[in-house]
């Protein structure tokens, strides 16, 4: 994407301006601004653009926050183009070309490469703070190639500080393989361990605790025989179905192995020779009939090339030829000049002659030379014209000047007006005049002080009566002992902390209520089936079994009769216990889940209570605030209402205090402007007695006013106009006597100015008096002379040269024609055309030359071919030679069935090898013969029933392990249970918080750790995917950039060195080794700028381009090294759109000129 036009219609203190950045032949932008111009503006306004106007702008200090609009025409990769316009503000921000029409907020999003503005401002946008940035980290980093890579090429720095960061919060976490009391990690897992200790020691009974953890250990015990003997079952079971599936397997095995045998012995020959066979042959046939062509294409060759003839002799004479060849044209010119000139020589002397008639010489050219005037003569003759018209005209100016001054004189002295009034008065007057324009309109303030008091005071009413029940005279209100409004503050807060306690208290008992009648209906849902057989349950009906028992044992035990209704309720009861522990483990989870919500009905109705408690404190803390509320009211006499109620009172009453007090500030302005009011008509009254005006005893200010300034007025005219006469009177005369002295000195000047003219009149034939315009008419002809002698000699030389020209060209035709006369028979022709004939007759013999050599050519190519074509039938019978010989075959060998014979005994060994390799995945990796052993007389119907018998015992063991671990978790429980009992409560919690911290804690040093090692590999990978490309270009860019100096860096190189890293090296040119930290800081500066071009032209070849803007880059770099480093930002150009701002000149200038037209420069005006 390419910004073609950045619009910056209304934008910090630009208003309709616009950057036209779409020239295609530019491959560098230079924006130049000096202070104040707007250059930061501009570098903002790219991003407002492209990511939105951030809510904190500070650039709407010219246009509102609302008339802010940035635009822009943008060229998108797929070649069309998109006008936006971007204005502040939450939701559609982005508009329309029109400025009106709201377009989608992700719309620019896919062209943007997934960036956000900081990462656009990271990876396409260079500073001279993020380069000195840049070249300080590489230096913090030792030159480490991995970091120094990955800060150029993401535009990130400070990666030493983030990975120190990252590790040193993780240290002081504490690492989980290393102990170290002090550290928090280890103090959450010590207290984990005392708060365990604890539980354990704390149990309510050692006895219950020991039987419940018995219970567990037993349970555990149980299941893991269960396992032992279900692993062995599993693993025999395994063993018999290895068997099965091995058997078949080694019975094919043994039928190929059969196979082989039959199929005998024989050479192993490949699949491919066949093809080779019949390929070889056919070269051999194919090769023998090309032979035998090329030979008789070789004996036509040599044929035609005997017939062709020698090559012609006058291709001897061929340069001399092409000389004469191209001299025929200037020769012709030559003789068509030479008239031409002769001509022009004869008006030349024709004009001469006049001319000297003119003046009255003879028309001689001799003497005409040596009379010409020289050229000082002419310039101080012209000299002495100019200055006789000037010393002329400066006399005629004298003259009307002083005729002027005159009349001004007479009039000045005949317009004398009457006497100034006194100055010591008029002065006076000025002085009260002042002092009471010093008060202004004190009338205006003194009507608005009174109204501003009277709106006070009936302020101060409204107020007053806004005090409701409250209300009291102002006066008294302001010695009432009113409570801070910070106490009133807090009462609220509690009032309000204790009602929010409440209605959390209303909800918790809410809650709780709903819980108990969900648990209860939970328990009448599970004794709908009967009782249900808890512990409990058995224990009371073994209880009621037992006491029946005891009624009837006596009786059987004396032989008498018992109760006729009781051995029926024995029965009952004997049964019911029973049934109820039959039932017990049948309906396991039936009792847990009664057992469960009894428990959390019990603690249901225990939450209920507490919360009842709760309330009541509630009420107890609320009836203590309330009392508290009322003694804080108390010593002001006020019996107060609720809180938000008094603390309106108490904001009323500080608003009514505040009143009085302005109303005080109000009355005492109003008696300071009267008094002002006082001073300023004393003053007004001394200005009329002074200028002598009418005295005005009554009235208002302002007409008072108006009588002294028209009085005042009146008496300074007066003054201003005698003062003024006066002036004019002597100005007129003194400039009378200024002009009767110019013209004095315009006289003398001219009477001067003839000495030395008639010695320079006779120098150019003139008489003594001659006029300056026969003078200057002279000197005209003079020059005319001048011109007409130089083009005559001119002439003169130029026809002698073009007769030359003429005599050598026919004295060298003659000559060749001389020479060539036997090379060309039947050649007889004049000199001037002896040039076409000859290089007519140079065609002819080249073009057989031409032709001899293509035979030439045709006979060598001819007798190549026919050598190739003997070598190739050679080669061929050598291969088919070199196939018996490779596969050891005899010339009687039938090569086709050998072939053949060789893939079917392949075919069966890939067969055996792929049914090895089935048998040993079946084999799980176990030895074939062993296997072969173990099947050998196995009856396979024993074997399957074998199998069948473990698959019953795996059942049973299975459904043994599900009943074991459904007890074990009974055992958990339990112990859970007691864990959770009052004597070990505190323990369990601080266990729990324990256990949360060091999660916790874990928790946190993980994400430390993993972010550390994630950003170290990150760094490391992009140095492998980067290293040798961005080192090359890079590399080539800081050698055109710092090619000045002594010794430069001339390219880059890893050193791996002793440390732990590879580090980046510079190489000089006399090869000696620049470190990084033995770099200067402008060198390191052009290193890091060189990583960051090259990596941004890594960038836009996989990714969409995107503008690069760079701001004041080369600071710190002298002028050789700003142009190379302005061709490499060009070099940048041709990826993607490079846009340079700077407030320097001579960076523009080093641009021009290192790259022409390739720069286009954009300058901004300061405001």
């Amino acid at each position: 994407m390419r910004i073609e036009r950045l619009d910056l219609e209304r934008y910090g203190h630009f208003d309709g301006t616009s950057l036209d950045l779409s020239d295609p032949a530019a491959r560098l932008h230079i924006v130049h601004g000096r202070n104040e111009a707007g250059k930061s503006t501009a570098l903002s306004a790219i991003c407002d653009l492209l990511f939105g106007v951030p809510g904190n702008s500070g650039m709407g200090f010219r246009h509102s926050n609302s008339a802010l609009r940035i635009g822009a025409l943008l060229a998108l990769p797929d070649g069309s183009r998109l006008m936006v316009k971007r204005r502040k503000g939450t939701k559609a921000t982005l508009l329309d070309g029109d400025g009106t029409t709201p377009l989608p907020e992700g719309l620019l999003l896919p062209h943007l490469c997934g960036l956000d503005r900081a990462g656009f401002q990271r990876l396409f946008g260079l500073d001279h703070e993020r380069l000195r940035a840049g070249g300080q980290a590489m230096l913090a980093a030792g030159g480490d190639l991995a970091r120094t890579l990955f800060q150029a090429g993401s535009g990130l720095s400070g990666l030493d500080r983030i990975v120190a960061g990252l590790t040193a919060d993780a240290d002081a976490i504490g690492s989980p393989h290393r102990k170290q009391a002090s550290k928090p990690l280890w103090q959450a897992i010590d207290a984990h361990a005392d708060a365990s200790a604890r539980m354990r020691n704390e149990a309510t009974k050692a006895e219950a605790w020991d039987a419940a953890e018995t219970a567990v250990t037993v349970a555990q015990q149980q299941l893991a025989a269960i396992r032992t003997s279900l692993a062995e079952a599993q693993r025999e079971r395994s063993r018999l179905e290895r068997l099965r599936r091995v058997r078949p397997l080694l019975a094919r095995l043994d039928d190929l192995s059969r196979l082989l045998a039959d199929a005998g012995d024989g050479p192993d020959l490949p699949a491919s020779l066949a093809a080779d066979w019949r390929r070889a042959e056919a070269e051999v046939l194919t090769s023998t009939r090309q032979a035998e062509q090329a030979a008789l294409t070789l004996a036509e060759a040599e044929a035609a090339l005997t017939a062709a003839g020698p090559i012609p002799a006058l291709l001897s004479l061929a340069a001399p030829i092409e000389a004469l060849y191209q001299r025929q044209g200037e020769m012709a010119k030559s003789a068509a000049d030479l008239p031409k000139r002769q001509q022009e020589r004869a008006a030349a002397l024709a004009r001469l002659e006049q001319a000297a008639r003119d003046i009255g010489q003879t028309p001689d050219l001799d003497a005409l030379s040596a009379l010409l005037p020289d050229r000082l003569l002419i310039a101080r003759i012209r000299e002495k014209v100019k200055e006789h018209a000037r010393l002329d005209q400066a006399r005629a100016d004298a003259a009307r000047r002083y005729d002027a001054a005159s009349r001004d004189a007479r009039q000045a002295e005949r317009q004398q007006p009457a006497p100034a009034p006194d100055a010591t008065r008029l002065s006076q007057a000025d002085a009260a005049l002042s002092a009471a324009r010093r008060f202004g309109e004190v009338e205006l303030r003194q009507d608005q002080a009174r109204r501003a008091l009277e709106e006070a005071s009936t302020h101060l009413s409204q107020l007053t009566a806004r005090l409701g029940r409250f209300a009291l005279p102002p006066d008294r209100l302001g010695a009432l002992p009113l409570p801070p409004p910070e106490a009133v503050e807090r009462q609220r807060q509690q009032e309000q902390a204790l009602d929010n306690r409440r209605l959390r208290l209303m909800e918790d008992q809410r809650a709780a209520e709903a819980d108990a009648t969900r648990l209860r209906q939970t328990l009448r849902r599970l004794t709908t089936a009967g009782d249900v057989p808890t512990p409990a349950v058995i224990a009371q009906a073994r209880r009621d079994r037992d006491q029946c028992w005891s009624i009837l044992r006596p009786h059987l035990l004396t032989g008498t009769v018992p109760p006729a209704d009781m051995v029926p309720v024995f029965e009952t009861a004997l049964r019911n216990a029973d049934d109820l522990a039959d039932r017990r483990d049948r309906d396991a989870q039936r009792v847990a889940d009664y057992l469960r919500a009894d428990s959390d009905l019990v603690a249901c109705i225990e939450r209920l209570a507490s919360l009842q408690r709760e309330a009541v404190a509630l009420d107890q803390e609320e009836q203590r605030l309330s009392q508290a509320w009322t003694e804080l009211w108390r010593p002001a006499g006020i019996t107060p209402g609720g809180a938000a109620e008094m603390s309106a009172f108490l904001t009323q009453a500080t608003a009514v205090l505040a009143a009085m007090a302005q109303q005080s500030q109000r009355q005492d302005g109003l008696d300071s402007v009267t008094a002002d009011a006082s001073q300023c008509a004393a003053h007004l009254h001394q200005v009329l007695t002074l200028c002598g005006g009418d005295a005005l005893d009554t009235g208002p200010l302002p007409a008072l006013r108006v009588a002294a300034e028209a009085a005042f007025a009146q008496a300074r005219r007066a003054a201003d106009a005698a003062a003024k006469a006066d002036q004019r009177i002597t100005l007129a005369r003194t400039a009378l006597d200024n002009a009767g002295e110019d013209l004095a000195a315009a006289d003398k000047a001219l009477a001067g100015w003839g000495a030395g003219w008639a010695a320079d009149m006779a120098a150019i034939g003139l008489p003594p008096l001659a006029l300056p315009t026969e003078a200057e008419a002279a000197l005209r002809v003079w020059e005319d002379i001048a011109g007409d002698v130089r083009q005559i000699r001119d002439l003169d030389h130029r026809i002698a040269g073009l007769g030359r020209d003429i005599d050598s060209y026919r004295t060298d035709s003659a000559a060749l024609l001389t020479a060539a006369a036997d090379l060309v028979p039947g050649l007889d022709v004049s000199a001037d055309a002896a040039a076409s004939a000859l290089y007519n007759a140079l065609r002819l013999a080249r073009t057989q030359a031409a032709r001899r050599e293509s035979l030439l050519q045709s006979r060598d190519q001819a007798a190549r071919r026919a050598e190739q074509a003997d070598r190739a039938a050679r080669d061929a019978a050598a291969a088919l030679s070199d196939l018996r010989r490779l596969h050891r075959l005899a010339d009687t060998d039938d090569v086709p069935s050998l072939v053949a014979a060789a893939a079917r005994r392949r075919d069966l060994r890939a067969t055996e090898a792929d049914l090895r390799a089935d048998l040993g995945r079946a084999a799980d990796g176990l030895d074939p013969d062993q296997l072969r052993a173990a099947v050998t007389g196995l009856d396979p119907d024993t074997l399957t029933a074998q199998v069948a018998d473990l698959s019953t015992q795996i059942e049973t063991a299975q459904n043994d392990l599900a009943e074991t671990s459904v007890k074990l978790r009974e055992a958990e429980r339990a112990l859970a249970e007691m864990r959770q009992r009052a004597g070990i409560g505190g323990a369990a919690q601080d266990a729990a918080d324990a256990a949360a911290s060091a999660g916790s804690l874990a928790d946190r040093w993980l994400r430390l750790r993993a972010a550390s090692l994630l950003l170290t590999q990150a760094v490391e990978r992009y140095r492998t995917r980067n290293e040798h490309p961005l080192l090359a270009r890079a590399g080539s860019i800081l050698a055109t950039m710092a090619a000045s100096g002594g010794n430069p860096v001339v390219r880059l190189k890893i050193d791996y060195g002793t440390g732990d890293s590879p580090v980046l090296v510079g190489v000089r040119r006399d090869g000696s080794d620049a470190y990084v930290e033995g770099m200067s800081e402008g060198l390191r500066d052009q290193l890091f700028l060189a990583l960051r071009i090259a990596s941004v032209e890594a960038h836009v070849t996989q990714a969409t381009p995107l503008p690069f803007i760079a701001d004041d880059l080369f600071i710190t770099s002298d002028e050789a090294r700003t142009r190379a480093g302005l061709v490499a930002l060009a070099e940048l150009g041709q990826a993607t759109q490079v846009v340079l701002f700077t407030h320097h000149e001579y960076v523009v200038q080093a641009g021009v000129e290192a790259l022409g037209d390739a720069a286009r420069v954009h300058r901004l005006t300061p405001a």
